[in-house]
């Protein structure tokens, strides 16, 4: 189903919106702060005990709206692929159809996902930070 330009325009506003909404609380939120206390847990680190690869992503979000790249780094590594694959995705939408680049997308977080969950030097450096 293709939608049309002002198909795409209603759904675009309410997203923004809530993309907007969404960034502000996080840039109000301070980790480790029982003020967060309204921020979900990670259900898959909850249960298993493991990391995955989107654990840490809110804080990396954080320090990144608050100008630390490096540490938003430290807390989740693989943030910066995701965005520009889903900045090149936007840009060719054609690409979320080509197998071979889907495959290694899937790869990489795959291969982030158990080299994080590796709990000696360097690997554990891919562990986010705790708080």
């Amino acid at each position: 189903m293709k939608l049309t330009r002002k198909q795409l325009t209603i759904l675009a506003i309410p997203a923004a919106i809530l993309l907007i909404a969404a960034l502000a609380a996080v840039y109000a939120m301070e980790p480790g702060n029982t003020v967060q206390r309204f921020m979900p847990k990670c259900p898959f680190h909850q249960m298993t005990g493991m990391h995955c690869p989107g654990c840490g992503g809110t804080r990396a979000v954080h320090a990144l709206l608050h100008g630390h790249p490096l540490k938003a780094l430290r807390c989740n590594a693989i943030l910066f692929p995701g965005v520009i694959c889903a900045l090149l995705i936007w840009r060719y939408p054609k690409l979320q159809y080509n197998k071979p680049f889907a495959f290694t997308i899937a790869a990489i977080f795959f291969l982030f996902f158990i080299l994080r969950n590796i709990p000696c030097y360097p690997f554990s450096l891919l562990a986010p930070p705790s708080f």
